[in-house]
Formats: structure tokens, sequence, C-alpha cells
């Protein structure tokens, strides 16, 4: 949910307003979930060059950033939040290393009762999926060949 109400709209707010529809205050923004495959596959350069293309989109769109990284489970320190006009940036001692399960982020989200716009997935695709697809958009951000699930696949060179 985005909290900054920065545009006007038209759309009745309740019921049991008055007849008038009279312009109010709304919020544009997208609210991401942002996960990075910390299992050693990919590198701290990639991880760079990941965060450095989303923070130049996230403002664009007023993304409200939620970063979490993920091998076998969430790395410590997880999740680092990040406002529209903050600067994304990669948390210190980014460790992982271990194998690659993509099933941490999802129940996290879930046990959190986060709904995102979306969830991004930085990853070789080389690990252990959910059973089912959650009810929200995921787009896997593959560097390799392997493929996904569910979900869409972009391919990364």
């Amino acid at each position: 949910m985005t909290l900054a109400r920065d545009d006007y709209s038209f759309q009745r707010r309740s019921r049991r307003e008055v007849a008038a529809i009279l312009p109010g205050l709304a919020s544009s923004g997208v609210t991401l979930v942002l996960a990075l495959d910390a299992s050693g596959s990919i590198s701290p350069g990639d991880f760079a060059e990941f965060v450095a293309e989303v923070d130049a989109l996230k403002g664009q769109v007023r993304a409200r950033v939620t970063l979490v990284a993920c091998d076998t489970a969430l790395v410590p320190g997880a999740p680092w939040r990040f406002e529209p006009w903050e600067r994304l940036t990669l948390p210190p001692n980014l460790n992982g290393g271990g194998g690659t399960r993509f099933t941490p982020v999802f129940e996290w989200i879930g046990a959190e009762r986060i709904r995102p716009d979306a969830l991004v997935y930085f990853t070789d695709g080389l690990g252990e999926f959910p059973t089912h697809a959650p009810e929200y958009p995921v787009l896997w951000l593959v560097k390799g060949n392997a493929p996904v699930p569910w979900g869409e696949r972009v391919q990364l060179n």
C-alpha cells in the first residue's frame, strides 16, 4: 500500500457520501517485492547491476520496494524496505551460498500478509520452486537457461 497521496481522483469514496462527486487526493504507486537468489551462483556484480536497474525504474513508477535475499532460507537481516524517493542499495554483507529454495520467500510474503503488486525474483532458476503459483504476479529474471514452472520468465544475458 502506498501512503503518499499525490494525485486527484473523481472516484466516489463511499456510498454514504453526498450525491456530488468531488475530487479527492488519491495514491498512485506500486508495491514490489524484490527477491535475490543468494545461493552463490549469482555474483555480487550481478546483484549490483540488477539493483541499479531496478532503482532507476522504481522512481518512475513510484514503487515502494521490499528487498529480500534467500538461498535455502531468508538471509539474516532481511527484509530491507525502500520508499520511492529512497535510493535502492544492496545491504552490506549479503551472504548466502547454500543451495537454492524459492519457497521461503513466498512463505514469508504469506506470513507477513503482504499483497504485492508483483514479486520480481532475480535468479539462475536452479532450485526448489513452490508447488503452486501465488495470487500475485511473479516475474522471474533468469540468468541462464533454466525453465520456471509458472509466472513470467525474462531471460537475462
